[in-house]
């Protein structure tokens, strides 16, 4: 193909792609030129089974045979609904990847996409459409064909989904913010023992190009205002608290918020822990790392066998990284923030250089479960995030320092609202 046709043949191969379909001519041809058109031979392998690689594959023309672990092939073509977005787009990956025809695609970087889908209105929405119709993809495993996961799409898709809140939390954090002369940074504490809240008033200030990104809740307090938190919280209990009459749904739900508070606290300490990373941007960052779960919660009222505890645990366990990954992109979260959602249940997380937030969210997540009931979790010396974090294992000192956090984190929350 002529160099002078790859420019028109790239911008018309992205006006189909998911999240894309709104960006202006002019976006859109600009993204364009920043591609390069690749072309492979049949039988060359684009993508190794187990690949870290963070690029995305976007499968422009040609054939694909996607090759699971356990030997199940699935063949995809470039007209298929599915290829309207990234081929195989779970770190790492879950298919090798070969040709079966000859091919042309793109290998794009997911900071330069993002740079571009920042651009489209809040109500488009980056999910392959190939989710929500009978096309099979990487998400559609076991627990994603449940039910519950086809409506929750469907809603994401036409802009009316909500991140619910604990009622009795939601209640007494708004009770707590009514008291406007507390001080910012007392609000800020209140605010945070909320996660849907605080994401709430987050969002709202995304838009805000021209000023430092929000790296703490005392920030999105003195950015936001008192009054209009307050405003927020009281929409947060009237219309976006979880209402269901399932025992093991409000459970399950406890069970989130309580694991969330504990994090947060235990991120908090070990970005103390000679750390360049801040602390109260670790613990901002620890409120979101499973905020899919309530929104999953939300939907999981009405269907009967997910009364069984272990079927809901599944349900959410499996889906939560890839739907917080979707949903944080969608709210134009900070890359740090969608990675750590991403990447919640994958402890061989492993990249070249300083350690990041991810790491500590896993370092946190880890210590968080000592003592709790739950899943199995990996030793820690299987888990590269405690070598990056000079934690394995963590001093006498610094292991006091996080049982506290861990056993205080629902006390502190507590004593900060019965004191309001």
């Amino acid at each position: 193909m002529p160099l002078s046709d790859q420019p028109n043949t790239i911008t018309k191969a992205l006006r189909r792609v998911s999240g894309l379909t709104d960006l202006d001519e002019g976006r859109l041809h600009e993204l364009a030129g920043q591609l390069r058109l690749q072309h492979a031979a049949p039988g060359s392998c684009l993508l190794e089974l187990g690949s870290e690689d963070p690029r995305l594959l976007f499968l422009i023309d040609g054939e694909l045979e996607l090759l699971a672990a356990d030997g199940a092939a699935r063949q995809v073509r470039h007209t298929d609904p599915s290829c309207d977005g990234p081929v195989s787009r779970l770190r790492p990956s879950h298919y090798q990847i070969t040709t079966t025809s000859q091919t042309s695609y793109l290998m794009v970087e997911p900071a330069l996409l993002d740079n571009f889908i920042a651009q489209i209105p809040d109500q488009t929405m980056l999910v392959e459409e190939a989710y929500l119709v009978d096309e099979p993809n990487e998400l559609i495993d076991a627990s994603a064909t449940h039910p519950l996961m086809f409506d929750l799409f469907d809603d994401i898709n036409h802009g009316r989904i909500i991140v619910p809140s604990d009622p009795e939390i939601a209640i007494r954090v708004g009770h707590a913010l009514s008291d406007l002369d507390t001080g910012n940074r007392r609000l800020a504490d209140t605010l945070s023992i909320c996660p849907a809240l605080t994401l709430k008033a987050m969002r709202s200030l995304m838009n805000d190009d021209s000023r430092p990104p929000i790296r703490s809740a005392f920030q999105i307090i003195e950015r936001v205002g008192p009054e209009q938190i307050y405003g927020l919280a009281v929409n947060c209990v009237l219309r976006e608290s979880l209402r269901t009459d399932s025992t093991q749904v409000r459970d399950r739900m406890q069970q989130w918020w309580r694991n969330t508070m504990r994090v947060a606290a235990i991120a908090r300490i070990l970005a103390r822990n000679d750390s360049p990373l801040d602390p109260d941007y670790a613990a901002l960052i620890a409120l979101f790392h499973a905020i899919a779960e309530p929104v999953m919660l939300g939907y999981a009222g009405p269907h009967e066998d997910l009364r069984d505890p272990m079927a809901l645990d599944n349900v959410l366990y499996d889906n939560r990284a890839e739907l917080g990954r979707i949903l944080l992109t969608l709210w134009h979260m900070p890359r740090e923030i969608v990675e750590a959602a991403t990447h919640s249940n994958h402890w061989e997380y492993d990249h070249p250089g300083a350690a990041d937030y991810t790491d500590l969210i896993l370092a946190a997540r880890w210590h968080a479960a000592i003592g709790e009931p739950g899943r199995p979790m990996p030793k820690f010396q299987d888990i590269p995030a405690f070598k990056r974090l000079s934690l394995a294992p963590a001093s006498p000192e610094l292991g006091v320092e996080i049982v506290e956090a861990a056993n205080n984190a629902i006390q502190c929350t507590e004593e900060l609202l019965e004191s309001a």
